[in-house]
């Protein structure tokens, strides 16, 4: 106690602090039961029962510092399973509205199931608007 450091860099954007963050985040997804998908490792998933006995999988998906819970218990297994290794920001918590720049909507299919869906409209006119910005300001144009 009462010790000063100082502290001549900083891990965060190391050379190895990405990886260093996946092992860590692999180590916790793997002590709470998921597992990684091989096809998209970011996507993490683990067999649940509903409460009626159903089998179903739930899935947690992790991109830095964004997650999205697909499950019947969404909210418990972001709050008290998540959220004993993270810092969960209380206002992030809830039906998604946003998730990596696009919009999540629950939609209806034709056949009457529902559905999460994704729209990257917004996303993309983002995208568009960070372009022409950079070209004004530059005093550049597209041909």
């Amino acid at each position: 106690m009462g010790k000063v450091a100082l502290i001549k860099r900083s891990l965060y954007g190391g050379k190895s602090s990405g990886s260093d963050f996946w092992k860590h985040l692999s180590t916790c997804m793997e002590h709470l039961r998921f597992e990684s998908c091989v096809s998209y490792p970011e996507v993490w998933k683990r067999k649940a029962v509903k409460s009626n006995g159903g089998e179903y999988w739930e899935y947690i998906l992790l991109y830095v510092d964004d997650a999205l819970c697909i499950s019947h218990q969404a909210e418990d297994v972001l709050r008290n399973e998540l959220g004993k290794y993270f810092v969960l920001k209380e206002e992030s918590i809830g039906v998604p509205k946003i998730y990596l720049g696009n919009k999540v909507s629950k939609v209806t299919l034709e056949n009457g199931t529902e559905a999460w869906g994704l729209s990257s409209s917004q996303y993309v006119q983002s995208a568009v608007k960070s372009v022409e910005t950079y070209l004004h300001k530059n005093n550049l144009t597209l041909p």
